[in-house]
């Protein structure tokens, strides 16, 4: 079994997962004729399906300050899931209690995911010069040693056949 198909047995992939099977749920309960409702359920879906793009994208990354990245886009998509169950809430949508298994359930991912972030190596990493993903006690003036850091610039060519791949194979491209 090679990296990523352990990955994908992880609690964590299997509760982002599981949030976004939720969601999917909740989804057939929403009449086609509310029209708000289907829109906002659009967005939440789009969002839950972020989450689990952007942490296939940091386990397949050696670099701290891409699985940070990636790890604050998974942030946020959480954030938005549960602020668009809110407004489902706010707004009157009458099977608006299940919102709460998709909080219990962003809760429970929370956790794994904390334990998931400790678990970067803070050595492997290319100075963010907008400092935001650097490893604890490295600013944005770090010098780094080109032959130290060419086998994660490799990274970045590794990856450029690939742009908007993952994307597409996940349903969330834009087109």
């Amino acid at each position: 079994m090679d990296q990523m198909e352990i990955f994908f047995e992880s609690p964590l992939y299997k509760k982002a997962e599981e949030i976004d099977d939720t969601l999917k749920s909740i989804a057939k309960l929403i009449p086609e004729r509310k029209v708000f409702f289907v829109f906002m359920n659009a967005l939440i879906l789009k969002a839950s399906g972020r989450i689990t793009s952007n942490l296939i994208r940091a386990q397949e990354s050696n670099r701290y300050d891409r699985k940070m990245h990636c790890a604050a886009l998974v942030r946020s998509s959480c954030l938005e899931v549960s602020g668009l169950g809110e407004e489902f809430r706010k707004r009157g949508f009458s099977d608006s209690k299940y919102f709460s298994i998709v909080d219990r359930q962003i809760e429970e991912f929370r956790i794994l995911f904390l334990d998931w972030v400790a678990s970067f190596d803070n050595k492997q990493f290319i100075t963010d010069r907008w400092g935001i993903f650097n490893p604890p006690g490295i600013s944005i003036n770090h010098k780094q040693n080109p032959d130290d850091i060419a086998h994660l610039l490799a990274e970045d060519d590794d990856n450029s056949n690939d742009e908007g791949l993952m994307d597409k194979l996940l349903g969330n491209d834009d087109d």
